[in-house]
């Protein structure tokens, strides 16, 4: 019973990307908005869509029984299902945040990273 409580558990770690991921892409939006950056954003909403074979995944296993738990992992094709979309969703996430939010590192105080309107 608590093993099937944990499991369930383990559902909300998609879930919390997901949402964290959707939170980032409306900020990055919005921000493109404003600098008039390439809507490189989008990759967000890719990344939320990769997280959705984690998901499942996580949900298909509440109803395993202790015995096929064990045997998943290792090579299995489940292992493959979830970790690889996982990780090329994180990978995407990172390098679309960097891209747009890489400024705050470099930027000097008072720089701004919208450019100046130009002279007509």
């Amino acid at each position: 019973m608590i093993q099937n409580l944990t499991t369930l558990l383990g559902v909300a770690a998609p879930v919390a990307l997901m949402i964290m991921l959707w939170v980032m892409a409306q900020i990055s939006r919005r921000f493109g908005e404003v600098t008039h950056r390439p809507p490189i954003y989008r990759g967000f909403y890719v990344a939320m869509g990769l997280l959705l074979f984690p998901f499942v995944v996580r949900v298909l296993a509440i109803s395993l029984t202790e015995t096929d738990r064990a045997d998943l992992g290792g090579n299995s094709m489940g292992a493959i299902v979830h970790d690889l979309p996982l990780i090329v969703a994180v990978i995407l996430a990172l390098i679309v945040a960097w891209r747009y939010w890489g400024w705050l590192i470099y930027a000097r105080e008072g720089e701004s990273p919208v450019p100046p309107a130009r002279k007509k």
